[in-house]
């Protein structure tokens, strides 16, 4: 993912940029635009399907990591390995799909 912020020429200032776009790979490199590579975080399939799970129900995020946590061996496997980077992990996925936007996206692998 590449954010497009505009002329190289000039020192860019994110805090007051008029306009913002995103694009999947570089476009109109022959311009003056530079771009930024963003980090992208990631989810496994597996624990995005869990946590899907239970958004049907449409409890708060903290109650459905919690229920996931209590209820499927894999998710709590994963979740263990790093709590704080993947119930943040998780919190953003939740949060992506309430909001309509991909903030973290589901690997495949």
């Amino acid at each position: 993912m590449y954010l497009i912020v505009g002329d190289t020429d000039k020192d860019c200032n994110f805090n007051v940029l008029a306009e913002v776009t995103w694009a999947d790979k570089p476009i109109y490199e022959e311009t003056a635009i530079k771009y930024v590579k963003s980090s992208q975080l990631t989810i496994p399939k597996s624990i995005a399907d869990i946590i899907d799970g239970y958004c049907k129900h449409n409890f708060t995020a903290d109650r459905l990591i919690m229920m996931a946590y209590r209820d499927y061996q894999e998710f709590n496997d994963w979740i263990i390995k790093d709590w704080v980077k993947n119930d943040n992990i998780a919190r953003a996925y939740l949060a992506g799909k309430a909001l309509g936007v991909d903030l973290v996206k589901v690997d495949e692998g």
